[in-house]
């Protein structure tokens, strides 16, 4: 038999209320395997750990935990059910002990009540009566009660003596099943009728609505059906009509009535609700977005904006691999570009007073580990002293671990994690204890953000009446900030989190940790290249006409296409003629175009780039083609003069964002570009120095990098064109 593990961590203490087949069983002892409870007969029984469910918030939280045995059952049954059966298990543990906890350490208010429990010498049906006749005066001081039945509102009215002799008899006989509603306890008996060929049809069929396809009939789906086992040549007995409609009507509940449903619940099904132990760096990397509890100024108009730290942190070591300041809300490209940064290594340097930015390094070497004498870790680490370099190690994760957001569930981030062979586990809905790593993270980010101007608290509680006035840091020099917290705070500091095996009373850093586990398991490291960054971003296809590249309203071209212009179709891909190109959806300015003989990266600028200022996302170049279609249409203009006019359009919208219906989204498109440049010009660093090797991370600001003649390979599970 399979032991069920709790999902979530329920503390128990003595005198704690766990509800099983029993009943109350109240705790009197804690064991090493389990619990000792007493039951409210007094018998003494031992539950081990196992066997117990998730803590329960049932009758105002009087039940602290639950046997598994009895969970499936008693989580079938609706509110109004379990409510019922509480109190009926009130009324029956009342008449017996004289508690309606069922135990006299539990006894509430005037309790025991005359003439309940056997030390009064009253039969159980005298009691009865007597119990009756105190229900009807409860139910008739219970306004709420009364107010219903005026209003005609069916309401639960007293027991009567004979009905509580019932209860007391099938308590005795099926314990706290015995007090649940028959009614609630019949199974759907005319479904066994059905054959279970169809059955097992019936299910293959409704797994094919995931959401991607369009939602059909209960009719339908018996056609499709009966078509795949008549297709199969398997034999089956058609169930009667009432039955099968009443089945599939079930089971496309169960689906899914609505396509968006249906999504949601197989986004369920990923591999995400079974979780295990990360025992390497690099196994799982837990991603996930928090708001920023600080407000952050726009450098362009100096307005205060919200913004979104994304980070991604390693399960096994606790080491925060990557961080970014996104603005208004993350997106699915930028949680692309975290994964790049968990594929690049970084370092920061320090050297007397100066502090380096976190800076792309290249390969890092390992970290030197303090030890003692006898070649043990030194529990005590020397973190005396800032000086030197400060690496932020790479890795290539096995998978990634995020929530249901939508960043995480769109096609774009899903598709980009199955191109470089990472599994995506998906937590399950409502259950942030699933992702715990990075929600702890999130505590101790608090900790760099009150360090910080701007700083508001998580809620209207904690914000100081002065925040308003603050000379507030731009969203670039939040997210320095917070890098160089990571560097020279949270990764210097102990984690009582990490348990090194072997050596339980170790204490150690992050960093620590991960050379600890790198020593013994290797290192999963990237290939560092220039072009590493296009591996994150989305492929545009798109015909290489003489006029250029359209794609999304915009023409792109460049001298480097003159020799493919005129290529056949199956030159990049069977069906088509059509060529890839990389694009940033933050920086629509350009495109990327790899040459298949020399496999280098060349930029395709859009041709109205040199003729505006304003942010080039994706969201601000189709607001501006809005407005030239809506201004005399693309029949009466010429290609050159759309993309003029796009340029125009983009520029007033720069210059007076007033007169654009969501002042918000610029500023934030604007903090998209400046991020996404920044990362190109880091790539063009790197770039321009290959044929220097050894450079390091300093104040020159070129970075350390890999030399090499071979071309690199690319990541793994990428395919090439």
């Amino acid at each position: 038999m399979t032991r069920r593990v709790p999902q979530a961590r329920t503390q128990l203490r003595i005198n704690d209320v766990i509800l099983t087949h029993a009943g109350l069983c109240r705790i009197i002892r804690l064991l090493p395997n389990g619990v000792e409870v007493r039951q409210n007969d007094g018998i003494d029984k031992t539950i081990e750990y196992y066997e117990l469910a998730e803590a329960r918030n049932v009758q105002d939280g009087q039940i602290d935990s639950m046997s598994t045995a009895l969970q499936p059952l008693w989580e079938s049954l609706s509110e109004s059910v379990k409510e019922r059966t509480l109190f009926r298990l009130e009324v029956v543990q009342e008449l017996l002990t004289g508690y309606r906890d069922g135990h006299p350490e539990l006894a509430r208010k005037g309790e025991p009540h005359y003439p309940f429990g056997a030390e009064h010498g009253l039969s159980e049906t005298k009691r009865a009566e007597k119990m009756e006749a105190n229900l009807q005066s409860e139910f008739q001081g219970n306004r709420i009660v009364q107010r219903n039945a005026a209003a005609g509102l069916s309401t639960m009215k007293p027991p009567s003596a004979s009905t509580i002799r019932g209860w007391v008899r099938n308590w005795k006989k099926d314990g706290l099943v015995g007090l649940i509603d028959g009614r609630a306890l019949k199974e759907h008996s005319h479904w066994k009728t059905i054959d279970p060929n169809y059955l097992e049809a019936a299910e293959e069929s409704f797994k094919a609505l995931d959401g991607d396809r369009s939602s059909v009939s209960i009719g339908e789906m018996h056609r499709r059906i009966t078509a795949n086992l008549n297709r199969q040549l398997i034999t089956y007995e058609d169930p009667p009509i009432k039955t099968r409609n009443a089945y599939l009507a079930w089971m496309h509940r169960v689906s899914g009535k609505t396509t968006r449903s249906q999504k949601t619940r197989a986004l369920q099904q990923f591999s995400g609700n079974k979780h295990y132990p990360a025992m390497r760096p690099g196994q799982i990397i837990a991603i996930d977005a928090t708001r920023a509890d600080c407000l952050v100024r726009d450098s362009a108009t100096g307005d205060s904006m919200s913004v979104e730290i994304l980070t991604a942190i390693d399960v096994a070591t606790r080491v925060i691999v990557a961080l970014r300041v996104v603005p208004k809300s993350a997106d699915s490209q930028d949680a692309m570009l975290l994964l790049y940064d968990v594929c690049r290594p970084f370092s920061m340097f320090v050297e007397g007073s100066s502090v380096s930015d976190w800076r792309w390094c290249g390969l890092p070497g390992g970290i030197e580990i303090p030890t003692t004498s006898d070649g043990k870790i030194d529990v005590v680490s020397d973190w005396s002293t800032l000086q030197g370099e400060h690496v932020v190690p790479s890795v290539m994760p096995d998978a990634v671990r995020t929530d249901h957001g939508s960043v995480f569930a769109s096609a774009t981030f899903r598709d980009g994690l199955t191109s470089l062979g990472i599994d995506l586990l998906m937590t399950r809905g409502r259950r942030p204890t699933d992702n715990p790593h990075v929600e702890r993270w999130h505590e101790t980010l608090q900790r760099g953000l009150q360090q910080v101007p701007g700083y508001k608290g998580r809620n209207p509680s904690e914000r100081g009446a002065l925040v308003a006035n603050e000379e507030l840091l731009s969203a670039l020099e939040l997210e320095r900030h917070l890098q160089r917290f990571v560097s020279l705070d949270y990764h210097r500091t102990v984690h009582t989190g990490i348990v090194l095996p072997g050596d339980p009373k170790a204490r150690l850093t992050p960093l620590e940790a991960w050379d600890v586990l790198i020593e013994a398991t290797g290192r999963i490291d990237v290939p560092q290249r220039p072009d590493l960054i296009f591996d994150f971003l989305p492929v545009a296809w798109a015909t290489i006409q003489p006029s250029g590249v359209t794609i999304n309203n915009l023409v792109y071209d460049s001298d480097i296409l003159s020799e493919f212009r005129k290529c056949p179709t199956g030159t990049f891909r069977n069906d088509d003629a059509k060529a890839p190109f990389f694009r940033d959806p933050h920086d629509v300015g350009q495109i990327w175009f790899r040459d298949p003989r020399t496999q280098r990266i060349h930029e395709i600028p859009w041709r109205g780039r040199d003729q505006t200022e304003g942010p080039l996302t994706e969201l601000i170049a189709s607001e501006g083609f809005k407005r030239v279609r809506q201004r005399g249409g693309l029949r009466a203009i010429t290609t050159e003069t759309v993309q003029a006019g796009i340029a125009s359009e983009i520029t007033q919208l720069t210059d007076h964002p007033e007169k654009f219906d969501q002042p918000a989204r610029l500023r934030a498109a604007r903090l998209r570009t400046q991020q996404s440049r920044r990362d190109m010009a880091e790539a063009n660093i790197v770039k321009v120095s290959k044929d220097e090797p050894g450079l390091r991370n300093r104040d020159d600001g070129v970075s350390q990098h890999t030399s090499s003649e071979e071309p690199l390979p690319m990541l793994r599970g990428r395919k090439p064109w």
